[in-house]
């Protein structure tokens, strides 16, 4: 994938790309501390001839973070920006755990812009979650010992059974890099009203999650939520299911999508 910055108000977003500026673009939006990276075996299975482009929400990867802290509101408004700057008026849009609550704002904010919306892992949490979410991204102080790189090693590999440890080390790197966003990001999501968002989408729109993901339970009511919704899961995946089984992603977005 190609690389680029966007120059904005208050800093640089950084983005990645594919595939020739043609036909209408697929919008990647990536879970939290993850970043783009996150879609790059994704891209490479949906191939040259689509153009996608997946930002780093800001505070994450390459994207300065945002003066006020993270909002979803002021990740949605930088995003939008950068469709105006790519000149993209229209797109297929898909957003991933965090990325699945920005690609709701979004919608809401712009629904003319979105053809079709696919969202895995949809962030309709119960009242447990939205009180446990924000601890999940607890900051781990530095210790002298590193015992701090071991503990975020065990959370990041909790998302998953088995993950590559490849994979792993990304994400303890990225966590750390992102600071303060980190937690501040898993607020935003656990205070949106991200049902009556749902309940907004004309579009027609996708729920899926792999089987072994925290929010796999979500996908029944929120699929109850949809004007024009669907419904899929994938057998044995967890969160990092965009990485570990991008061939099936790729597979089910193209067929949602109707994009040949």
């Amino acid at each position: 994938m190609r690389r680029a910055y966007l120059q904005l108000d208050h800093g640089q977003l950084h983005y990645r790309e594919s595939g020739e500026r043609a036909g209408v673009p697929w919008l990647l939006l990536h879970q939290s501390p993850s970043d783009s990276r996150m879609y790059e075996k994704l891209a490479a299975a949906l191939g040259e001839s689509r153009w996608i482009v997946a930002p780093d929400n800001p505070g994450f990867g390459g994207s300065d973070p945002l003066p006020g802290g993270f909002t979803l509101a002021a990740c949605a408004s930088a995003i939008l920006n950068l469709l105006d700057a790519l000149h993209i008026d229209q797109c297929y849009l898909f957003g991933h755990h965090t990325g699945a609550s920005i690609a709701a704002q979004l919608a809401d904010l712009a629904p003319q812009r979105f053809v079709r919306i696919a969202l895995c892992g949809p962030t309709l949490l119960g009242p447990e979650l939205k009180a446990a979410l924000p601890g999940k991204a607890e900051a781990f102080p530095v210790d002298a010992d590193g015992s701090h790189l071991s503990a975020m090693w065990r959370r990041m590999a909790a998302k998953e059974a088995g993950a590559d440890p490849d994979l792993l080390l990304r994400e303890v790197g990225s966590a750390f890099a992102a600071g303060s966003a980190y937690k501040e990001a898993y607020q935003a999501v656990a205070q949106q009203d991200f049902e009556m968002l749902l309940r907004g989408l004309s579009q027609p729109t996708l729920v899926f999650a792999g089987t072994e993901d925290i929010l796999y339970p979500q996908l029944a009511p929120s699929l109850a939520c949809l004007q024009q919704g669907e419904l899929a899961e994938i057998e044995g995946a967890g969160s990092y299911i965009c990485e570990t089984r991008p061939v099936e992603i790729a597979a089910l977005l193209r067929e949602f999508f109707r994009d040949a």
